[in-house]
């Protein structure tokens, strides 16, 4: 069975359900040196996940800190176990110059702003050919969207039929496979 490992950016990411968080999942979840009282809410979260959950507080302050420390543990991570499919769940696009290093590598990692995106389920046949003809779309496309909200509901008139959740599913894809990436406040596509 495949390891699936989430690093949480607790400073970037403050509201969380770990009550959604697949039974197969380990969790780090990082939090700053001044934060003095993680949220009530998902302490109690947390319980049932017990030796699944680790909490990581971060030695030290100053620019990005918590950040190094998740790559760190990611490093880490897939270094015991190359074959470990991880995601980061935060915010921060900092992350992804990491992100799309390890799929250099041959690592499965994805930088994810929601929990549902984390651990896609297993691609179908149907969602390659969705997949294919997204990125055929894509590339005929004389102006594309600059934002992601754009291609997200662009992805939506080109796909009326398929769930929300497959939809997105698509766009997260298109950054994963690095033919969209953002670059500030607005994408950059490589098709």
């Amino acid at each position: 069975m495949i390891e699936r490992v989430l690093f949480v950016d607790l400073e970037n990411m403050q509201k969380l359900d770990l009550s959604r968080i697949p039974a197969d999942v380990r969790v780090m979840v990082f939090y700053g040196v001044t934060q003095k009282k993680l949220p009530e809410e998902l302490v109690v979260q947390a319980q049932p996940l017990g030796s699944r959950l680790e909490w990581k507080k971060i030695a030290g302050q100053g620019p990005n800190a918590l950040d190094f420390h998740i790559a760190y543990y990611l490093g880490r991570e897939l270094t015991e176990r190359p074959k470990a499919h991880c995601a980061v769940l935060s915010r921060d696009t900092g992350f992804d110059p990491l992100i799309r290093h390890l799929h250099g590598l041959g690592h499965t990692c994805r930088r994810v702003v929601a929990l549902t995106n984390a651990f896609p389920a297993e691609r179908l046949p149907a969602l390659e050919n969705d997949f294919e003809r997204l990125v055929k779309l894509l590339t005929k496309e004389k102006v594309r969207p600059l934002k992601r909200k754009g291609l997200e509901g662009k992805v939506k008139s080109w796909f009326p039929g398929l769930a929300a959740e497959v939809r997105l599913a698509l766009v997260q894809r298109l950054f994963d496979a690095s033919h969209v990436r953002e670059s500030g406040n607005s994408l950059n596509y490589h098709l």
